[in-house]
């Protein structure tokens, strides 16, 4: 029954802040600091939840960089709200412009959508994230595995974020979440906890296209082994 009333809320909810985002959107169309505005506020639903979201080692400020978070599941947007960059854009798959409301509400907020399923749009897009980059000096912010990996742990990642901080010059800065699946249960009147810790920023300077492989592939391990520190942690009420 607890469950139901919170999933029941949070269906309720998510049209209500799509509706209060559209609102700050049109006021300030495609501002670079929209998203995380957004973000916050759907960041609040934790409270009713009961669910604990600690931000381990928070920045005191943010770096231009691309940013790389695991992507769990559709709660990643009621958790990762704390954790956005100043003055960012979000590469989203380009199913998300479907969604009532949100579509519109993520298109205004000043990202980016990308369609993998077709490499010359899903190209357009990584240039036009490269633009912003260059021109505007944003951060963007990516999910590199893809997809949702709906409790299988942290899948393999793509190459497409890593070849864009290469080309433009940026550090890749990691972003971890402890295992949703595991350590939330919202049958419970406490559900659990939620961890989030940015690792340091991994340096892509003198690095090529050649590169981007490597790089996915050293950044997915490095972030694999902080979340199974997180879990562990959490697990043994540390």
């Amino acid at each position: 029954m607890l469950a139901a009333i919170r999933i029941a809320f949070l269906a309720l909810y998510f049209p209500v802040v799509c509706v209060l985002g559209l609102l700050i959107c049109l006021l300030r169309p495609f501002n670079r600091n929209n998203s995380r505005i957004i973000a916050m506020i759907f960041a609040w639903a934790r409270f009713v939840m009961n669910v604990r979201v600690d931000v381990l080692n928070r920045p005191t400020e943010s770096i231009q960089g691309i940013y790389v978070a695991n992507h769990q599941s559709t709660l990643d947007m009621y958790m990762y709200g704390e954790s956005l960059p100043d003055d960012m854009a979000i590469l989203g798959k380009h199913s998300l412009m479907y969604i009532p409301l949100f579509g519109v509400l993520f298109w205004l907020a000043g990202n980016i959508f990308i369609n993998r399923g077709d490499r010359s749009k899903a190209r357009g897009a990584m240039e036009e994230a490269a633009a912003i980059v260059r021109d505007k000096g944003c951060s963007v912010y990516m999910f590199p595995e893809g997809t949702r990996s709906n409790g299988r742990g942290l899948l393999p990642f793509k190459s497409g974020a890593f070849i864009l901080a290469i080309e433009a010059g940026l550090p890749v800065v990691p972003v971890c979440a402890s295992s949703t699946h595991k350590n939330i249960n919202l049958k419970r009147w406490r559900a659990g906890e939620c961890r989030l810790v940015q690792l340091p920023a991994i340096s892509t300077e003198g690095l090529t296209r050649d590169d981007a492989k490597h790089l996915a592939d050293e950044v997915q391990a490095l972030m694999a082994a902080q979340i199974d520190q997180m879990d562990a942690e959490i697990a043994q009420g540390q």
